[in-house]
């Protein structure tokens, strides 16, 4: 069965071969084979700069991209938008109208969960609930709304998860606490499978938690892990059999200690057969076997949002709260390294590993790369100037696509 499982996560792995097809990349964990990279850009001189594109609206979604199709989605005036991309021109290839929105709190909006594609069908999710699948010319296949069947997604800072997608399958995580005064608001322990194809809701599992309060809100995007499929939340870490949902082991981040406000916003990555995890609001970060038994722990400066990258063996690890870089051996915990990021402004963005750089973007649109493995150095800081910058870098191919709220830019080495 063990055996069965691995030749099954291969073959889905290399199923995604070098595109960006989800929110973390072709290997669910920030890092892809993109080469030739610039190191610096500039929109203002043009300089290693293909193309921008001017956006309808704003969002804080990162592309994703499939063959010369980009997809991301945006909000104008809470009028929603799935927006694709010609990957070569940068024109809009189509744009689709896909509902009414709202205000989110502190100021955003309905766009930040990312789109999810298989090469054929391209399905968009918005944070009031709206999950819809077109093809990849704009076709609608399906849509439906989560909110009529499951109540207001109610999470303190808007509900934000992106869809996994495993074997045609969407895993969407509905870990919230329901809203006050709010009728039609439940509090969600569920995650649910649903089929690309027709939008059938496929089976839907219960996750029994102890987490109370604020703390039963979770803000990731699920992973596959070795086992199954690991959701964090709600005091939990849990392994889901892809099948039917069940739990396959668990671990309490919380046990002896539980509190009220430990809501979580970073998303696990799997480092080779490790789940990497930060607790809740940053204070620890754990790697867990198969199985879910603890292999190490690190206290540090840990993320309370951005997600680790992994490559080569090594966990790079952002607190863009307090804007430290760090360096973990994946396999034992060890710090290689840490860095002060020089920067006034802190992260969302999760950091992007690629052709040997580590790319990271803060919330006044500066980014930051250092050179990735074992020995720290600066490589570039420059400022790109667009406040709330919140959506992750990718690569694909040459070239590097960098989401700014109302704007897409293709970085591409010119020289």
């Amino acid at each position: 069965m063990k055996q069965t499982v691995l030749i099954l996560l291969a073959t889905a792995m290399a199923a995604l071969g070098g595109d960006w097809m989800q929110w973390r990349g072709p290997e669910l964990n920030g890092t892809c084979s993109a080469k030739n990279l610039p190191a610096s850009w500039s929109v203002e001189s043009g300089e290693n700069v293909a193309w921008t594109c001017d956006l309808p609206g704003t969002g804080q979604s990162t592309p994703v991209i499939t063959g010369d199709r980009i997809f991301l989605t945006t909000s104008d005036d809470n009028q929603l938008h799935a927006v694709c991309i010609d990957r070569k021109s940068g024109r809009i290839a189509w744009k689709k109208k896909v509902g009414q929105g709202r205000e989110m709190p502190r100021g955003g909006n309905a766009a930040h969960p990312s789109a999810v594609t298989d090469g054929k069908t391209v399905c968009f999710l918005y944070g009031q609930g709206t999950l819809v699948a077109f093809t990849l010319d704009g076709k609608q296949l399906w849509e439906k709304e989560l909110e009529k069947e499951y109540g207001r997604l109610a999470t303190k800072f808007g509900f934000s998860s992106s869809p996994l997608l495993h074997s045609g399958t969407l895993y969407l995580p509905l870990l919230y606490l329901a809203g006050k005064n709010d009728p039609t608001a439940k509090n969600g322990t569920t995650l649910l499978a649903i089929d690309l194809l027709t939008g059938k809701t496929l089976w839907e599992a219960d996750r029994p938690t102890p987490a109370t309060k604020e703390s039963l809100d979770s803000y990731i995007t699920p992973v596959l892990g070795k086992q199954g499929i690991i959701l964090t939340g709600a005091d939990l870490v849990t392994s889901h059999d892809p099948k039917n949902g069940k739990v396959q082991w668990e671990f309490d981040v919380a046990k002896g200690n539980r509190k009220t406000n430990w809501r979580i916003i970073s998303s696990p990555v799997q480092a080779d057969d490790l789940t990497v995890t930060a607790y809740p609001r940053g204070r620890t970060l754990v790697a867990l076997k198969p199985g879910g038994g603890k292999r190490w722990d690190y206290e540090g400066y840990v993320p309370d949002v951005c997600t680790p990258a992994y490559g080569d063996g090594l966990l790079y690890v952002l607190d863009g709260v307090k804007r430290y870089l760090t360096c973990i051996n994946a396999q034992n915990g060890r710090e290689e390294w840490q860095e002060k990021i020089p920067s006034d402004k802190g992260f969302f963005a999760s950091p992007l590993v690629a052709d040997g750089k580590v790319y990271m973007l803060n919330l006044n649109g500066e980014v930051f790369v250092y050179a990735a493995g074992r020995k720290p150095k600066l490589l570039e800081q420059f400022m790109m100037g667009a406040d709330n910058s919140a959506a992750s870098i990718v690569a694909v191919d040459d070239a590097l696509y960098i989401r700014l709220p109302n704007k897409l830019i293709c970085a591409r080495n010119t020289k």
